[in-house]
């Protein structure tokens, strides 16, 4: 089994002897090598249909590694974990989209768990608004490669005051609007290889610029839009050069 830079962030982002739940798991590559090199005791991998879980189950029996059944659970999303059943929820390969509609089904019971590790495919700022909203702090912003492009694993922590707060309806007012860029290309990206953060800030500074030559040549009045871009751009052009130094 050839081991991604992708999958070796995520199974990095897990302490030893943090339980897992793995939601979407597929092949089960994350498990299997939490499991297999002791890092994390107990696993439970998920997925909508016994069709996808038949490949989790195919990779464990071809490391020889026989589970229980109830490590492996057919269902949609958490629906199928248990409140404060495990330290540690992954979801990666999905949407940003996607994974806040996973989580916020439940909010109670998303509050329960300590650590989020969550790798979205796309839409990463409306998950992070999402996650600071309902109490949990980024602790690590990862970029890395995976092939032409890069993916971004999100750490996530549960914040103290959820706990002491006890309220299932708890939210946190946010720092800033929702649709700010800093969702979207927080400051804690720069501490990635600069190569890889070069790439991803170079590439949105580009679509900025040609969003803004657009809309300047529009028939309706974009000022405002323009502005706002302008402003993401000077935000993005300030955190290339701290890269830069």
């Amino acid at each position: 089994m050839k081991i991604s830079d992708r999958i070796k962030a995520i199974c990095g982002a897990v302490t030893s002897g943090e339980t897992v739940a793995d939601i979407g798991t597929d092949h089960a590559y994350v498990p299997l090598i939490l499991y297999k090199n002791n890092i994390s005791p107990h696993v439970i991998m998920c997925d909508i249909s016994a069709d996808s879980l038949s490949k989790a189950r195919k990779s464990f029996s071809d490391a020889e590694i026989d589970m229980p059944d109830s490590s492996f659970r057919v269902g949609d999303g958490i629906d199928v974990i248990e409140k404060e059943e495990v330290d540690t929820l992954i979801i990666a390969g999905l949407g940003g989209v996607t994974i806040v509609d996973i989580l916020s089904k439940d909010i109670d019971k998303l509050q329960s768990f300590r650590k989020l590790i969550l790798q979205p495919r796309n839409n990463s700022g409306p998950l992070r608004c999402f996650l600071f909203r309902y109490g949990f702090d980024i602790a690590r912003d990862k970029l890395v490669k995976e092939g032409k492009f890069s993916c971004e694993v999100i750490v996530a922590i549960r914040t103290p005051d959820i706990k002491s707060n006890n309220d299932p309806s708890y939210e946190r007012e946010l720092p800033y609007e929702d649709s700010h860029i800093r969702w979207r290309y927080p400051e804690g990206i720069i501490n990635n290889e600069a190569s890889v953060v070069r790439r991803r800030l170079n590439h949105a500074i580009d679509n900025h610029i040609e969003e803004i030559d657009n809309l300047r040549r529009a028939y309706i009045d974009q000022s405002d839009r323009i502005r706002m871009l302008e402003l993401e751009l000077k935000y993005l052009y300030d955190l290339l050069g701290e890269i830069n130094g």
